[in-house]
């Protein structure tokens, strides 16, 4: 959504899931989304704010084995998963075939007041504290996914500006 609102014009999207209700807390779903395919609800949404966006969706699940078929002309990858194994295995495949990365990792719990680092290693950017997950019983919540969110896309924009 920030990256369209920002003036990004293709886009690539992969996920097997559908929405739940679990997702409303963070995700930009409605409750009549629950159920259908996010890949689908997350396109209409994008196509209501710029309908000249250019959106190439997949509803499956990336693996090592599917990866080879999908994004193949993207410069940046953008990995958003909510599992760590299958967030590392995105950023270890790409991290030597894309330009760019750029990773969400560590933003859950409640410290709503702390910064959320960002870090740079090679190619790869990673926004988050690296640490932070549900284990003190709280779910990711909105201002944290959200501001992850937000850097994540003011760090593609900056990669793109600065060509």
């Amino acid at each position: 959504m920030i990256l369209v609102r920002t003036g990004f014009r293709r886009l690539e999207i992969i996920d097997h899931d559908l929405v739940e209700a679990s997702n409303l807390n963070r995700q930009y779903y409605a409750l009549a989304d629950i159920g259908k395919p996010k890949t689908a609800c997350l396109g209409q949404a994008l196509l209501s704010i710029n309908p000249d966006v250019e959106l190439t969706l997949h509803q499956q699940t990336w693996s090592r084995e599917t990866a080879p078929g999908l994004f193949k002309d993207c410069a940046i990858m953008v990995e958003a998963f909510d599992k760590a194994t299958s967030k590392f295995d995105f950023v270890e495949y790409y991290r030597t075939r894309a330009r760019h990365v750029v990773s969400g990792n560590g933003m859950a719990g409640m410290d709503m007041q702390g910064e959320l680092p960002v870090r740079k290693a090679g190619n790869t950017i990673i926004v988050g504290d690296g640490i932070t997950d549900t284990a003190d019983g709280h779910a990711p919540l909105a201002p944290r996914v959200m501001q992850c969110a937000s850097k994540m896309a003011g760090a593609i924009l900056q990669l793109t500006l600065s060509k």
